[in-house]
């Protein structure tokens, strides 16, 4: 059965920017299939707005009423946050012969940046398997938007902020190759986070658990957003003539150290003792602000790379990754479920619960095996039977046992 989706319209061909086979950037005719008003680039996916001020500022008495933006709804947090509320972009095109050209570089970026949207949306809805990704539609986008989070305007930078709800493209500063927002790999990643959000952490703007959790349950839940959300971007640049980009950052960042440890099909990806006790001790404010947490996060999208590319089932992988974020069986349950149950004992949410919320999904036995194994080696978890785990407990009951006797970890790890 077919998921339901956006109501079918009158492709509408236009000039963007995208790669080629040989990943240089070359204007290419494409089309968008979803939009209805191509001059402000509105559609069923995508809503684009234009000239927004986003503001979190703990002076500001406004984002103080009701107990704070965290108590507030949705309706009353945008209110607050978004200073000036904007209105719609307007796109400058030149029809030639039946293909619109973008006549300034701000349309080039807003129609890529449409694009690369709708092709994610494509994406999830494919492997959504089925269920409808209602929640993707639209995808309210605020372009060239000044953002300020407790500090100065944020420049060169795209992101989603589930506090309203609402993606942002920042202006350009200092960075001077592909704009991330042209990227598709980074559109995609960003579009994980909004899928994360509402799956995994139940639409929740600002969701209890990262305001409540510290150390490493904060950190792993953190991390483990940015890690899905990096598979996710490297699998949405595979339907691309340019092809599987799994260091997808690289177009976009001058700074290789951070495209580095961001490349998902890293073959050392490891946790090491100084990244574990990191992991272990940095506080929320640490922890947001620091590298460990995409190298942890790269761990696990690693990890599903690694088990998927080996045996040539990332497309298995994909469908049952987001089965997991959120089910409610009492067998199986999901990410959701997971963190929802521990809100108030964090302890309990653990890399192994993490991983076993995962494996418990991935029902191909051989991809079973390859992803229990590949998170017990790179994440080196706890030994997940007995008689090495406290207690004789189980702690992935849904992994093989051969896959943990495969990683033989428990033999050189002290056991907490």
């Amino acid at each position: 059965m077919a998921a339901c989706g956006p109501n079918p319209k009158a492709p509408v061909k236009v000039m963007a920017l995208i790669p080629d086979e040989s990943g240089a950037f070359q204007t290419t005719a494409v089309e968008l299939t979803t939009v209805s008003n191509i001059v402000s680039l509105k559609g069923d996916v995508v809503t684009m707005v234009g000239g927004t001020r986003v503001v979190i500022d703990p002076t500001d008495p406004l984002q103080q009423l009701n107990g704070g933006i965290a108590m507030m709804t949705d309706e009353q947090r945008y209110e607050v946050i978004v200073k000036e509320k904007g209105g719609d972009v307007r796109a400058h095109l030149v029809d030639k012969s039946g293909t619109l050209w973008p006549a300034d570089f701000h349309t080039w970026n807003m129609v890529t940046t449409y694009y690369n949207f709708e092709r994610s949306y494509a994406y999830f809805n494919d492997i959504y398997d089925g269920v409808d990704p209602k929640e993707l539609r639209p995808l309210r986008v605020h372009y060239w938007s000044q953002v300020e989070l407790n500090s100065p305007p944020l420049t060169d930078n795209t992101l989603y902020l589930s506090f309203i709800k609402s993606f942002v493209v920042a202006p350009f500063k200092t960075e001077q190759m592909i704009p991330l927002s042209m990227n598709i790999g980074v559109i995609g990643h960003e579009t994980a986070h909004r899928v994360f959000n509402f799956k995994a952490l139940s639409d929740e703007g600002i969701h209890p658990a990262l305001g409540s959790w510290t150390l490493d349950a904060f950190n792993l839940l953190k991390s483990l957003d940015e890690g899905l959300a990096d598979f996710h971007g490297f699998s949405v640049t595979c339907a691309e003539p340019a092809g599987c980009r799994p260091n997808f950052l690289a177009i976009s960042l001058s700074d290789s150290r951070t495209v580095g440890f961001r490349d998902v099909a890293r073959t050392d990806a490891c946790m090491d003792e100084p990244l574990r006790t990191a992991f272990r001790n940095f506080t929320q404010q640490q922890w947001v602000t620091a590298p460990e947490m995409y190298k942890v996060g790269n761990l696990i999208a690693a990890s599903l790379y690694q088990a998927g590319n080996r045996l040539g089932k990332l497309g298995i992988l994909q469908k049952a990754l987001i089965k997991a974020y959120d089910d409610e069986s009492p067998t199986t349950p999901g990410l959701r479920q997971l963190i929802t149950k521990n809100l108030n004992t964090p302890a309990k949410f653990t890399p192994e619960a993490v991983v076993d919320a995962i494996a418990a999904h991935v029902t191909d036995p051989e991809l079973n095996k390859q992803v229990c194994q590949e998170f017990s080696v790179r994440m080196q978890l706890r030994c997940a039977s007995w008689p090495c785990a406290p207690d004789g407990v189980d702690l992935m009951p849904h992994c093989p046992s051969t896959a943990r006797r495969d990683a033989t970890i428990c033999q050189t790890l002290p056991q907490p």
